[in-house]
């Protein structure tokens, strides 16, 4: 009874069973099929998925190739070469040879001895620098007085060697229109006795007032000897300025004549320092210019032949008084007097470039005034000075710049 019991229940449960799945399906086919009622009988078809047709694969355009530029190369940074250093320039001394000179101006060495010619107030002495001895060779002179602020006693101003045995000495103890420029005949050695002025072998002048010259000539500061004859230059006319020529023939000199007017040429005052340019084809003069006015001092060159000016070139210094080229450099110096401002004044050595003058300074002067090579480079000088206590002592001086400029 129980065994029966139990399957009656299993049947019975069986029965629910499948009358639940048969409701369920139809509750799902229905909403398949969308809200219409009683068409069972209707097939769903099943959409087939619509085949796509193969897409053609378009060939793909190739982009041109990027060239491709090669990096830049990298600049290395380029090594600063170490600067050169220029070789310091040894420290110039002045040695002081004579002193008690008064306003000594021209300096002349003799060829074979060396001896050391100096113009001063009273006189032409001679310098033995062997023996260090210093002995009056030519006396005698009057006295004149120039300057303009400081005034000096002068005497005898320029002096140049015509040749080995005769020496010309250019006059400053004058008045204008009666100096004289005069040659004397000098030996290897010193005389036991100075002699008077008026013992020279030749007198050149004097260049009177006349068609050339207003005033007439004098203040004979610079002597040079080259191209065949003497110039001088002179300090007489300040309209013309005038450098004077004595042709030398037979060993003689000619008649003195004015023969190139600088003021005319430069329209700057007073030419004074002169010397020739190694090659000695150019005539190279210092144009002072006026004592009063600072800087404005010129270096000029002539034609010797010709008296023709070829070059005028400012250089910044107030008075050039002495003009000399280094034998052994070839370089060109100048002292510069500077009336206004002694302080300034000094050696200067002169650099040209094209047509441009720098002038840099070598040492500080006190008031020089001419300058001379000897053949193995050592600079002569002669300085003014400066007064001091004692009246009896004169304040110039001649010295020496040893070999190196």
């Amino acid at each position: 009874m129980q065994w029966n019991l139990q399957r009656i229940l299993k049947a019975t449960a069986f029965c629910l069973t499948a009358a639940c799945l048969m409701l369920g399906s139809s509750y799902v086919v229905a909403d398949e099929k969308g809200d219409k009622k009683g068409d069972d009988k209707k097939e769903v078809k099943k959409e087939e998925p619509k085949k796509e047709a193969p897409k053609k694969e378009e060939p793909k355009k190739e982009e041109p190739k990027k060239e491709t530029k090669p990096a830049p190369k990298k600049e290395e940074p380029k090594k600063e070469e170490p600067k050169k250093e220029e070789p310091k320039k040894p420290a110039v001394t002045v040695k002081t040879l004579v002193t008690n000179l008064e306003s000594p101006s021209g300096i002349a060495i003799q060829d074979g001895t060396g001896h050391v010619f100096v113009a001063s107030r009273y006189g032409v002495y001679r310098y033995d620098a062997k023996g260090k001895t210093v002995d009056l060779e030519i006396a005698g002179y009057p006295t004149d007085v120039y300057g303009k602020g400081p005034k000096y006693n002068i005497g005898p101003l320029g002096v140049a060697f015509m040749d080995k045995d005769h020496l010309v000495v250019g006059d400053g103890s004058r008045p204008d229109a009666e100096e004289l420029v005069r040659i004397y005949k000098v030996g290897d050695k010193p005389l036991e006795k100075w002699v008077k002025e008026d013992t020279a072998v030749q007198t050149l002048g004097p260049i009177k007032a006349g068609d050339k010259s207003a005033k007439g000539e004098g203040n004979f500061y610079g002597v040079a000897v080259g191209d065949g004859a003497i110039y001088i230059t002179c300090n007489g006319d300040d309209t013309k300025g005038w450098v004077a020529k004595s042709v030398i023939k037979d060993g003689k000199a000619g008649p003195l004549e004015p023969s190139i007017a600088t003021k005319e040429a430069t329209n700057v005052d007073a030419p004074v320092a002169i010397t020739f340019s190694p090659d000695g084809k150019e005539l190279v003069i210092g144009q002072m210019g006026e004592v009063n006015v600072a800087g404005d001092s010129l270096l000029t060159f002539y034609d010797p032949k010709t008296g023709k000016l070829t070059k005028s070139l400012k250089t910044g210094l107030s008075d050039i008084a002495g003009l000399a080229y280094s034998p052994k450099t070839k370089k060109l110096y100048a002292t510069d007097f500077s009336w206004v401002d002694a302080a300034k004044g000094g050696l200067f050595e002169l650099k040209i470039d094209g047509d441009k003058v720098t002038a840099e300074k070598v040492i500080s002067l006190d008031k020089p005034a001419a300058i001379a090579f000897d053949k193995e480079g050592n600079l002569y000088l002669t300085v003014f000075g400066t007064q001091g206590k004692d009246p009896e002592k004169s304040p110039g001086s001649l010295a020496v710049i040893k070999a190196g400029l």
